[in-house]
């Protein structure tokens, strides 16, 4: 169970220009304050909608190298207080701050990423029609977004089904639950498809590239530095992916039948 619901309802009025004015009851997205402290040493504070939170932490950890040493998830521990969700972790390694830069993130954290190395194999592929089967489940599971209209969303997927999806109101904080999710269950991502609903950042392509996760797609589009990181590193990336059609930005090989115009 949550800490904290995803969700509360508020009275609002509409207002309409031949000057009627209703009031209803809407549902509002939840943006809580989320602490990071290891060792008692306040790492990091991140907006996020309060629901799978061990998965987003675990994720953000593991992935920026946070802890190098051995580390198990289960000493996590998650605590409400005033509103606000505090994270502790206890390690024996020491977390040295002061070489790390300021990111652009949607929770303006820091990043840990070290260079990334690009991976070659193209042994993973999948075909069209699943590519849009999938999306179309995914469009169909963001219940919060529908009841709000302020939620992003990401998946983790196999070539066949939806494994995890999870809601959050930061993009990058919904692609670090699905991926902590794969980290505490062990799942290889070297087979797998990472959907989002919003924009594709520089910074989400380098998290793809810490598990080389071969497929990012969205419905929305690419910036130009997640392009090039994205080739650089052997990301297939995918954009604007709605109803029948979408754009291949980079490695369309892993794209079963795909036939580039004139080839």
């Amino acid at each position: 169970m949550p800490l904290l619901p995803p969700i509360k309802s508020k009275k609002v009025w509409k207002v309409k220009t031949n000057q009627n004015i209703s009031e209803f009851e809407d549902l509002l997205a939840i943006e809580t304050k989320v602490k990071l402290l290891i060792n008692e040493q306040e790492i990091l504070s991140l907006a996020a909608t309060p629901m799978h939170l061990k998965e987003l932490i675990v994720s953000f950890v593991l992935t920026e190298g946070l802890i190098q040493n051995v580390w198990c998830p289960e000493e996590l521990e998650l605590i409400e207080k005033n509103g606000e969700i505090i994270a502790k972790i206890y390690t024996y390694e020491k977390v040295d701050l002061l070489s790390k830069t300021l990111s652009s993130g949607c929770f303006a954290s820091y990043s840990f990423l070290s260079e990334v190395q690009p991976y070659n194999s193209f042994n993973f592929k999948v075909d069209k029609d699943s590519i849009f089967n999938l999306f179309k489940t995914f469009v169909k599971k963001a219940e919060l977004f529908k009841l709000t209209g302020c939620l992003h969303s990401a998946a983790i997927c196999s070539q066949e089904d939806i494994i995890f999806y999870a809601e959050d109101i930061g993009r990058h904080n919904a692609v670090d639950k699905v991926l902590g999710y794969a980290l505490l269950n062990g799942l290889s991502l070297e087979d797998k498809l990472i959907l989002v609903s919003g924009r594709i950042s520089s910074e989400m392509v380098l998290k793809m590239g810490r598990w080389k996760v071969p497929f990012l797609i969205s419905r929305s589009a690419p910036t130009s530095l997640a392009v090039e990181l994205a080739e650089k590193i052997g990301i297939t990336l995918i954009g604007f992916l709605r109803g029948e059609r979408f754009n291949v930005y980079t490695h369309p090989q892993r794209i079963l039948d795909f036939s580039k115009p004139g080839g």
